[in-house]
């Protein structure tokens, strides 16, 4: 083949290659757009997202120093006490705090050991 034969087949034919491309790009935009609600599906349900969801009770702004059961995770934002083994809020979707059983220690929910005393949670 010839640089003018090389031209020629470059510059005629895209009809043809735009009936494979247009097709092409709306199902990568589709198949984008999908894996942009699954990751959202995904997130939503690690999170424990539910509809009109009432997980725990909610702390007093006021009081002094709440009591809560040993070890039980609690949102530092807005008070809410979560059973045991959650790692996030329902509400805020922000990271839990507990207390070590060990030293008292405020540290995260999803934390294996506390930083302070080097205990087992």
């Amino acid at each position: 083949m010839d640089l003018k034969g090389l031209i020629e087949s470059l510059a005629t034919g895209w009809g043809e290659r735009l009936t494979i491309l247009v097709p092409l790009a709306l199902v990568g935009a589709l198949g984008l757009y999908v894996l942009w609600l699954l990751i959202g599906y995904l997130r939503a349900s690690q999170v424990g997202i539910e509809a009109d969801a009432v997980v725990g009770e909610a702390i007093p702004k006021d009081a002094a120093a709440p009591v809560l059961p040993s070890g039980a995770p609690y949102c530092l934002v807005d008070g809410l006490v979560h059973p045991p083994g959650a790692v996030y809020c329902v509400r805020c979707e922000a990271d839990l705090a507990r207390d070590c059983a060990t030293c008292g220690t405020t540290i995260r929910a999803s934390d294996a050991v506390c930083f302070s005393c080097g205990a087992r949670q």
